[in-house]
């Protein structure tokens, strides 16, 4: 198996957070449906614990995960 090592990246750009995602996503989902509630839960949430403005989201899909259940 790969090592997705990568996960979660930050960094703040003028006093606001970039957030960079790095994802393995389950076949035969809808990747942009998933990619843009990913994006903004985690915005939302972000800003809630911290109280600070989230610029960026980015979601980068970096595989496909095909289950064995079927």
């Amino acid at each position: 198996m790969d090592n997705y090592h990568r996960g979660i990246e930050t960094r703040l750009v003028d006093d606001q957070i970039v957030i960079d995602l790095y994802v393995v996503i389950e076949y035969g989902t809808r990747i942009s449906e998933v990619a843009q509630n990913v994006m903004e839960c985690v915005k939302f949430n972000v800003e809630k614990a911290l109280g600070m403005p989230v610029a960026e989201v980015n979601v980068h899909v970096q595989g496909l995960r095909v289950s064995n259940k079927g």
